[in-house]
């Protein structure tokens, strides 16, 4: 049922479509024409306003009243560079041309919901009803789900269309993550005059990183500075400097843990050199945790085999929309696309995971 050269086109179209994050109007318009052509209820809600974007949420509903109520979403923002991508077709794999990155992240799983909406239509197949989400701003922070309401549409189950890996891996465990910037402040002095009498921000800030745990903590653990800056020129005690850091886990407890800990060095060292401390890390999303014998992961499961692909259950060590949905109470499960080498210019998908994924969708809504 699934048409493959349709399936690709749409695919190639789509990567086409600059749409970085907070910019994702082009596509948006594109995903609500398509959707309006296939007889959904379409609407598009605030989220951009809400997060300083120009385009929302895109929402399609496929009504079969009485039905269970299933959710599949995925994003439509992409990193960048991604202003002119170029496809290119090779041994039956899509990849750029080198000069951007693909957008297979996460217009794969777009391309795949789209085919398995229109496989329902012209087979006229018998399904639950449908809540089709394309959300913006994932690549920054998942704003476009923590601003949906998702609880009003009462959705049964979620299926989430963001995990690179073959088709039939099944994400039913991420972490927590906690993410902000930590400033700590010195006192500027003229670094040949009286460097004595400033505070260097950067001696400070090197003496509580030697102490902090960073990199893999343990198999549930990670913790990161990514960026640095700080400094105004050579001949002044840096003032102040302002670090980036991130941490995840598996397991709450060691998240705050870690967190904790990380904090209270810096502030130990920042007294013992009379600079401040500031700092705004927070957390920016929940994990979640699912069981193999849960009903969510059955029907994938179940689905899987009916087209001969073979499934496994995966943890994960990022975040996706998976992880809003479950805090807000709607068990979902974050399923492979195929997607490699995402986020670099390298990236590129199978065309046959495409197909695979579109297959299981498919058997998923046919139940």
């Amino acid at each position: 049922m699934i048409k493959k050269d349709r399936l690709v086109e749409n695919f190639l179209d789509m990567v086409k479509i600059s749409s970085p994050s907070k910019n994702e109007r082009a596509m948006g318009d594109y995903l609500l024409k398509i959707l309006k052509e296939l007889g959904l209820e379409v609407r598009e809600d605030n989220a951009g306003e809400v997060n300083g974007g120009n385009c929302g949420n895109i929402i399609g509903i496929l009504r079969a009243p009485g039905k269970k109520r299933l959710l599949f979403s995925a994003h439509m923002d992409t990193v960048v560079p991604c202003e002119k991508v170029v496809p290119v077709i090779e041994n039956d794999i899509i990849k750029s041309d080198g000069t951007s990155i693909l957008g297979g992240d996460d217009k794969g799983g777009i391309a795949a919901i789209i085919e398995m909406l229109r496989v329902i239509k012209e087979n006229n197949l018998d399904h639950p009803e449908i809540v089709v989400v394309f959300s913006m701003g994932e690549e920054i922070g998942l704003l476009g789900s923590k601003s949906f309401d998702i609880n009003s549409y009462g959705v049964d189950f979620g299926f989430i269309l963001d995990s690179s890996g073959k088709p039939g891996k099944i994400i039913t465990k991420a972490p927590s993550a906690a993410r902000g910037k930590i400033t700590i402040i010195g006192k500027p002095a003229h670094a040949g005059i009286s460097p004595e009498n400033g505070i260097n921000a950067l001696t400070v800030a090197a003496h509580a990183i030697t102490k902090i745990k960073l990199g893999r903590i343990d198999a549930e653990t990670t913790s990161n500075i990514g960026v640095v800056k700080g400094g105004q020129a050579t001949n002044i005690v840096m003032p102040s400097i302002e670090l980036d850091y991130e941490a995840r886990s598996l397991s709450n407890e060691k998240l705050n843990t870690l967190i904790n800990e990380t904090f209270d060095i810096f502030q130990k060292v920042c007294n013992e050199f009379g600079a401040i401390l500031e700092n705004n890390v927070k957390i920016e999303y929940p994990g979640f945790s699912l069981e193999d014998c849960e009903e969510i992961v059955k029907i994938v499961k179940t689905a899987c085999e009916k087209v001969g692909i073979k499934s496994e259950t995966a943890s994960s060590g990022g975040g996706s929309d998976t992880n809003i949905y479950n805090s807000k109470g709607v068990k979902s499960v974050n399923l492979a696309v195929g997607m490699t080498k995402v986020h670099t210019l390298e990236e590129y998908i199978e065309i046959k995971d495409l197909v695979d994924l579109s297959k299981i969708l498919v058997e998923i809504v046919k139940g």
